[in-house]
């Protein structure tokens, strides 16, 4: 059905007059873009193989000359998740991630709340270190899964499942307020226009964010304990987690060097402005040395790289830049002006930002193409709100982070499976709604915060 509805769609705006200001050539871009959109909401394919067809389509249908179709492979942010993504995978194959985990979470009550709180730590710790968020919730969920089992939490119990929420919270939500920490950051950043981004450091980015960061932990540590602490109330044997800690060994060389390039290069990004060094150079120098050093061999060439996310957002990250050379922008802008027009508070549009995600998200189930669609809807419209673009996306992206259905959160789900069976989705969705207030509420309250820092 979608797939008939999507070509559907694309034949209507191929044989349509142009729409003012359009020309037949963006008709036809915002048809294919449109038909794109209902293959993702309809998982007709997988998502990059849709991105890709959406290149094919624009350069056989519209005419769009093919260097500037595939213009998005050349995006900054598109080598800088690669690379990243990469460097944190070999980092992740030493053990070294584990190892800093569970020294960690010894240092914790060993109850419910203490635990929960320990997987809050150690996900802040790993927010910045690696830019997957699948791969820190998957990291995440392993602990949990293995603490819920030492607490003799029993399945779908409210024990177990809170401990899942909390490592969701921990490892995969704090992680949009750091540069590095997530794809979507980095597709954000690859989005926002060239002169928005260069006052996006590292530092400025994770300072924006920090009362968000603190609204959301605060509410959802509280609802976590509220809603799955009554039946947790086991305490953890501290045999368990030095039985962990012993069966990963001594600190292999492997470790330390992993660690010591991985800090490095942190430390780089964070003070990216300062020393006028690009965050992705850094990036692909430290992916580079994880092959030069042993770390990585040449045929983990195959498997390091997440192909599938790198044709993806080379195939859309110049969604922005077409939509404005085709008059695209102009009619956009046309058509929401009077709904943005009148919301005359800045907390106001953040609010209808956020509402607006949440409700996309139910029809589209792609993560990443819900940042791009709405940002190619939001950027036109940008300067009539007041808003900086910043704020905007960083909205997006924090709203879009909800699980009510099982199809809605490419992250959450992964995570769950790490439970292997013993957690059904149903329990978990009471943490959405928590999730989903503490996600507006953080925006809400951070918009005094952003207008001193000059984004209002």
């Amino acid at each position: 059905l979608c797939a008939g509805a999507g070509l559907a769609v694309l034949l209507i705006f191929c044989l349509l007059p142009p729409f003012t200001p359009l020309e037949a050539q963006g008709m036809r871009i915002l048809g294919c873009v449109l038909c794109a959109i209902v293959f993702w909401a309809g998982g007709v394919f997988p998502d990059w193989v849709t991105a890709l067809g959406l290149i094919v389509c624009w350069h056989v249908l519209a005419r769009v000359p093919f260097k500037e179709a595939i213009n998005g492979f050349t995006s900054e942010s598109l080598w800088m998740v690669v690379c990243a993504c990469s460097l944190a995978e070999a980092v992740d194959r030493t053990g070294l991630f584990r190892r800093i985990a569970w020294g960690i979470i010894r240092r914790f009550s060993p109850t419910f709340r203490g635990l929960c709180l320990s997987l809050f730590a150690v996900g802040l710790v790993f927010g910045p270190l690696i830019p997957s968020a699948t791969a820190k919730a998957v990291l995440g969920a392993s602990l949990a899964c293995s603490l819920a089992d030492a607490m003799g939490y029993e399945k779908n119990s409210d024990g177990r499942c809170g401990l899942l929420i909390a490592s969701f919270v921990g490892f995969a939500l704090t992680s949009l307020a750091f540069a590095s920490g997530s794809i979507y950051s980095y597709t954000l950043r690859g989005i926002l226009p060239a002169d928005v981004n260069a006052s996006i450091s590292w530092g400025r980015w994770l300072l924006s964010s920090l009362p968000w960061l603190a609204v959301m932990l605060v509410l959802c540590y509280l609802g976590t304990v509220k809603l799955y602490g009554k039946g947790a109330a086991a305490t953890l044997d501290a045999s368990h987690i030095h039985a962990e800690i012993e069966a990963l060994g001594p600190v292999t060389r492997r470790e330390k060097l992993a660690g010591l390039l991985l800090g490095a290069c942190v430390v780089l990004w964070i003070f990216e402005r300062s020393i006028g060094i690009s965050a992705t150079i850094t990036a692909m120098a430290g992916f580079a040395i994880c092959f030069a050093c042993g770390l990585l061999k040449p045929e983990d060439l195959k498997t390091v790289v997440p192909w599938s996310l790198f044709l993806f957002l080379g195939a859309i990250l110049n969604l922005g830049s077409l939509f404005s050379a085709y008059g695209i922008n102009s009619l956009l802008q046309s058509l929401m002006a009077p709904l943005f027009g009148s919301l005359h508070s800045p907390a106001v549009c953040v609010l209808a930002v956020c509402v607006l995600t949440m409700l996309l998200r139910f029809l589209i189930i792609s993560q990443t193409a819900t940042i791009v669609i709405l940002m190619a809807v939001l950027l036109p419209i940008a300067p009539q709100t007041g808003v900086s673009p910043f704020i905007l996306g960083f909205a997006v992206i924090a709203a879009e982070q909800i699980w009510f259905t099982v199809y809605q959160n490419a992250v959450f789900e992964p995570a769950r499976a790490c439970l292997r069976g013993t957690l059904d989705h149903g329990p978990t969705t009471k943490a959405s709604f928590v999730y989903a207030a503490a996600a507006i509420l953080g925006c809400l309250i951070s918009v005094p915060y952003w207008h001193i820092l000059g984004y209002l």
